[in-house]
């Protein structure tokens, strides 16, 4: 656990924390959870953080974000919850770049036009990792489905909720990129949300395959939520129906509205190829 609460409500950071300024009562960030915890240096393998001490008064709350390891669904849950707070006391946040460009068939890398006689730069040379005293906390950046569900599995979701997303000249809280169908849904339809690509995850409940589209059914009863392959990217996809359906998949891509579909409201997302999906 990497925030903790003070005596006086206020959260503070295990790199930021000092037993003299900040004094030794400390509790588990966690709303439906606050128990003691004490505070633990950090090592060369291991960064300050935050612990249970595992005695009667100090053991997590099965509802808290640290109590066991967390689903994908649970994990989105705790972070959206716990970067509100991050944000509203100030904590720090960390930047990652996120480039899912050469996800994209149609992505043509831009040339570099060297001068005469300019060589091309050599990479620098390999850093011995056993010199490397501590590991950072969070990627820099990220461009693939796997590393955002690795990211989502490995990390502690307090760290999580600190993460800001620059994407497309945007700085987004992670928590408003990568949600449930549902939540991202709903923000559309709100106008909440912007032209970057979006991390929804949720159930497969239905495949249409028509002769120039595909049709993958998230949802289909107060609204359609749809994942959409146009003819030209069908040669870049090869899951089959049984390999999709009732299967919870995390997509990615930009979220359009049908404007042929009157009788309720519905919500597609545009995806090109296998590296779109990512199965939970």
């Amino acid at each position: 656990m990497h925030s903790a609460l003070l005596s006086d409500g206020k959260l503070v950071t295990a790199k930021e924390y000092e037993a003299t300024r900040h004094g030794m009562i400390l509790f588990c960030m966690d709303p439906t959870c606050k128990v003691p915890v004490h505070f633990v240096k950090g090592d060369v393998l291991n960064s300050p953080h935050f612990k249970t001490s595992g005695k009667a008064n100090s053991i997590h709350k099965e509802s808290c974000g640290f109590a066991k390891k967390l689903t994908f669904k649970d994990t989105v849950s705790k972070v959206n919850e716990y970067q509100e707070a991050l944000r509203a006391q100030g904590i720090r946040e960390f930047v990652v770049r996120l480039n899912m460009d050469k996800l994209d068939p149609d992505y043509v890398p831009k040339e570099v036009n060297r001068g005469i006689g300019e060589k091309e730069q050599e990479p620098p040379p390999e850093i011995d990792k056993k010199l490397i005293k501590e590991k950072p906390e969070t990627p820099s950046s990220l461009s693939s489905l796997k590393s955002i569900k690795k990211l989502y599995q490995s990390v502690s979701p307090d760290l999580l909720a600190s993460i800001v997303i620059s994407i497309k000249g945007n700085q987004i809280p992670i928590s408003k990129l990568i949600c449930h169908y549902e939540t991202a849904h709903n923000l559309f339809w709100k106008g909440d949300t912007l032209e970057v690509p979006y991390f929804i995850y949720g159930v497969v409940q239905k495949v249409v395959r028509r002769e120039k589209v595909w049709f993958i059914n998230l949802a289909s009863n107060a609204y359609f939520f749809t994942l959409v392959i146009f003819e030209k990217y069908f040669k870049h996809f090869s899951y089959r129906d049984e390999d999709l359906l009732n299967k919870e998949i995390l997509a990615m891509g930009l979220l359009r509205k049908n404007e042929y579909q009157k009788d309720k409201p519905s919500t597609e997302m545009i995806i090109k190829s296998d590296d779109y999906i990512e199965f939970l």
